[in-house]
């Protein structure tokens, strides 16, 4: 399965400088198209004071984040450190915004739960529902800010039909996931099938087939264990888990207020919030590494009118270094960290030794 042998850093490297270019190529691109016409960057209200509290509050949303994994992991009774959940969030963090649709970022944060003690069926029941949880807790804060607190949105042309395939999609997910986990039988099949195919167009592979089924095996049944534990025995911590996301999302989207009040442009709180709800129900369907490039153009699209030309440009680069770049930056030198440690351990270890270390792998310590 996954280790930490499985990242080349070398690939790591490259998807990192891909979506920074095209992020800062799409937020160049605004202020070039912004230069054509003529339209001048207004620096006259410019307080960076403000910018302080963006800082504070991506920080914020960090620490929620990593408290709320660090309790969910206590409904297997095998509860990691805070530390450790910490960086479970900043690696997902730093892989979701390297890779095409933030697909890496589950499997950077299984990687991190398997270290500190949770099966890969544990850590894969986890990471599913808590990326289920994700999407259902912004659907909770849109309904609440429009049916309670009446604030109003107009989402048209690819936004709207993109919330509507990201419904349809989540569904069809979810249906899929629960007919699956309730006829294993298909599971093994598809598993035959994948390895019969493995080895005739793929020869020089080389695995044990009992050693993939079981393998398979162990991983469906913690999975299920883990869906039978989090519904039926112990549903207080989805609860938990949509709290600490609403608290997450308070924290991350003030971001985008601050920067505004940076600019000198009041735009009030709920209305900021309601906003980019709807973007981030879409952004996973941007092929993008980090939905770069759609990210940019959907907040200045959105923000234009409250912004003016003037200040646009300056709106979007600010609010993308904090919760983009910043959260890059610190992302990838907390995963490489983990990945350095865990070379050095796998170093240690005698070669006959390395071929069972899928079955035993090393934890990481809290003064790693």
């Amino acid at each position: 399965m996954l280790d930490g042998q499985s990242y080349n850093p070398q690939k790591i490297i490259k998807q990192i400088l891909i979506s920074v270019f095209i992020s800062l190529g799409t937020i160049i691109a605004i202020f070039l198209i912004l230069s054509f016409r003529g339209v001048s960057i207004d620096f006259s209200q410019f307080q960076p004071i403000w910018l302080v509290g963006g800082f504070a509050s991506i920080i914020a949303a960090w620490l929620i984040d990593a408290l709320r994994l660090f309790f969910t992991t206590q409904a297997w009774e095998k509860p990691i450190s805070y530390r450790n959940s910490l960086t479970g969030v900043l690696s997902c963090y730093f892989m979701s915004s390297i890779t095409p649709s933030a697909t890496g970022g589950s499997a950077a944060e299984m990687l991190i739960l398997n270290r500190s003690g949770m099966t890969w069926g544990e850590a894969g029941c986890l990471t599913t529902i808590c990326g289920i949880l994700y999407q259902v807790t912004l659907l909770i804060l849109l309904l609440i800010f429009v049916l309670v607190l009446g604030v109003h949105f107009a989402l048209r042309g690819i936004l709207l039909h993109l919330l509507y395939s990201f419904l349809i999609f989540y569904s069809t997910l979810i249906f899929l996931l629960f007919f699956f986990l309730n006829r294993m039988d298909l599971v093994y099949r598809l598993v035959h099938w994948g390895m019969r195919f493995a080895n005739r167009h793929f020869p020089k592979l080389k695995f044990s087939e009992e050693h993939v089924l079981n393998w398979v095996n162990d991983f469906f049944t913690d999975f299920k264990n883990g869906f039978r534990i989090l519904f039926i025995n112990k549903p207080q911590y989805l609860i938990l888990n949509i709290f600490g996301y609403s608290l997450y999302f308070i924290c991350f989207f003030s971001v985008a207020f601050f920067a505004l009040l940076s600019l000198g442009v009041y735009v009030p709180l709920k209305q900021v919030f309601v906003h980019q709800i709807p973007l981030y129900l879409v952004f996973g369907f941007l092929p993008t590494p980090g939905a770069s490039g759609g990210v940019e153009l959907s907040m200045s699209s959105v923000f234009l009118s409250s912004t003016g030309p003037e200040k646009i440009s300056l709106f979007i680069l600010f609010w993308r270094f904090i919760t983009f770049f910043l959260t890059m930056i610190i992302g990838a030198i907390t995963f490489f960290r983990v990945l350095f440690a865990i070379g050095k351990k796998l170093s240690r270890v005698a070669p006959p030794t390395k071929a069972a270390i899928s079955g035993n792998e090393p934890h990481i310590s809290n003064s790693e």
